[in-house]
């Protein structure tokens, strides 16, 4: 054999199918429940386990699922899916009446999914064969296929659904994804197995992947460095060059997700904007990115809207600056020349967390607000969260879609509490009529002018306070191939790539 034709095949040999790959999760997952959003450790397994009519696939971009193909009409009102061949880890074949069971569950009154309300456009759902769905809408809706491809809307069987409905106690664990779920060892680790029927005849490449749960930053990067996992979320920013130091580790990292402050504006000071935005002018950003960041982040000064994002308006994006006298002044002149105490929700489970609110703290006890720290675990926050029990909240999250109506999520008003990043109660009119226009005018044109008006509107508003763009990273033994950290707001949803991921 030549030389040359021996280093082809030991390349092709390097990173080969099977074996078992351990994946270090920041976290336990609340539930596996598909329809919610319980952060990004639940979905990075549900990924593994799942797949939608659509997903976000490893560039970032809309990819077909179990749908193999989709047709829009013009006007976007009606969307046909063509359903590829694909089974569920029980044998039973994936057809249109597993797609109309989901979005219905999905759609239900009172139902608790993550994306309820958004998918209540769709007013008819047709099923003229079992390859075939036809979504009719109630209006255009521009951002659909974006929402549809969430884990959230991961296709269930319809007899799984029937049998269970809604039960919270009963999570949907059967899916079509290239994984099986095999068992959950509650506090220590999930197990997923190769699913020898999935659709992408090629993949899965690896045997099997245990989710092990490490809640402890320094656990987790020392379990790395050990081998004890392969795969890391959450990398803490303090281990960046460390990591990109090391021979037998790699550093995957993006810029997208964001560090803001919401607030529950039902009642007492921060029902009044010129209090939230006194906040906002108070902040010290770069001493958040310092403190809690390592140094390493991009402040913001507007809306959460990255550069080169429909929407982005530099004026809006320079609209605060650090002055903490106009804070005080605007705190005085709101009627708050004394402050007042507030109750400020973040997590201790997560050290950039609870060192972002301890540089709030600091900086608004300059103005006068003394802001007492709730720091529960991860799981605790979440559940106050999703109830509005804070006065005013650390969070670190992004956009969960790339189209421009991810904002609908944040500042979309009302007492809706089921989603996961609306503030408590707010309801302006003149923004909720601008992110109605922007889901439903095709020109991407006045799209975008209608963005750049609705991000003025949250500034004077400030219902939240963006502070800084952090880095999300991942890494991966060096013996780890194929696993990708996506771009910018994606980041949350990089388990899909673990379909594509080998081992050495």
């Amino acid at each position: 054999m030549s030389l040359a034709l021996a280093s082809s095949v030991f390349s092709q040999k390097a990173f080969a199918d099977g074996g078992t790959l351990y994946y270090g999760l920041s976290s336990e997952p609340p539930s596996l429940e598909t329809m919610v959003n319980s952060g990004t450790s639940e979905r990075t397994v549900n990924l593994s386990i799942h797949r939608g009519l659509l997903n976000y696939g490893i560039d970032g971009k809309l990819t077909p699922e179990l749908a193999e193909s989709y047709d829009v009409k013009p006007g976007a009102l009606e969307y046909t899916f063509k359903l590829r061949d694909a089974k569920f880890h029980d044998g039973s074949a994936v057809t249109s009446a597993d797609v109309k069971a989901t979005l219905e569950r999905i759609i239900a009154k009172g139902a608790k999914a993550a994306n309820n309300s958004e998918l209540k456009v769709i007013k008819e759902i047709d099923t003229p064969d079992p390859k075939t769905v036809i979504l009719r809408l109630s209006h255009p809706f521009i951002p659909l296929l974006d929402y549809l491809a969430l884990p959230e809307q991961v296709v269930l069987p319809a007899a799984w659904i029937k049998e269970h409905g809604s039960d919270p106690k009963a999570a949907p664990t059967v899916g079509a994804g290239p994984y099986k779920f095999v068992k959950w060892d509650r506090g220590r680790e999930i197990e997923v197995t190769k699913f020898q029927g999935y659709f992408a005849k090629e993949r899965p490449y690896l045997d099997e992947i245990h989710y092990v749960f490490y809640p402890n930053a320094e656990t987790r990067v020392n379990a790395l460095k050990s081998g004890d996992v392969d795969i890391i979320e959450y990398v803490p920013w303090k281990d960046e060059k460390a990591i990109q130091a090391d021979p037998n580790l790699k550093l995957d990292c993006t810029a997208g997700p964001f560090m803001a402050l919401q607030f529950n504006t039902q009642s007492g000071p921060f029902s009044k904007p010129e209090v939230r935005q006194a906040v906002a002018y108070a902040i010290d950003r770069q001493a958040v990115i310092n403190t809690a960041f390592n140094g390493v982040g991009t402040p913001i000064y507007g809306p959460p809207i990255p550069h080169g994002y429909m929407g982005y308006s530099e004026a809006n994006a320079r609209y605060f600056t650090h002055d903490p006298a106009k804070a005080k002044k605007m705190l005085a002149d709101a009627g708050y020349p004394d402050g007042f105490e507030v109750r400020l929700l973040s997590t201790a489970q997560y050290d950039f967390h609870q060192n972002t609110a301890v540089v709030v703290q600091s900086d608004l006890a300059k103005i006068g607000i003394k802001v007492k720290l709730d720091l529960p675990d991860w799981a605790g926050r979440m559940g106050k969260a999703s109830k509005g029990d804070y006065d005013f909240m650390v969070a670190g999250t992004g956009g969960d879609i790339i189209d421009a109506d991810w904002m609908s999520s944040f500042y979309y008003g009302g007492e809706n509490l089921v989603r996961l990043n609306s503030s408590p109660y707010f309801n302006d009119l003149s923004m909720n009529e601008m992110l109605d226009k922007g889901r439903i005018t095709l020109d991407p044109a006045l799209r975008s002018e209608i963005y750049q008006a609705f991000g003025k509107r949250a500034n004077e508003l400030s219902p939240i306070v963006a502070m800084m763009f952090r880095d999300q990273c991942y890494a991966t033994r060096k013996n780890v191939d194929g696993f990708r950290n996506l771009p910018g707001f994606l980041s949350f949803l990089s388990g899909i790539s673990i379909e594509y991921t080998k081992l050495q």
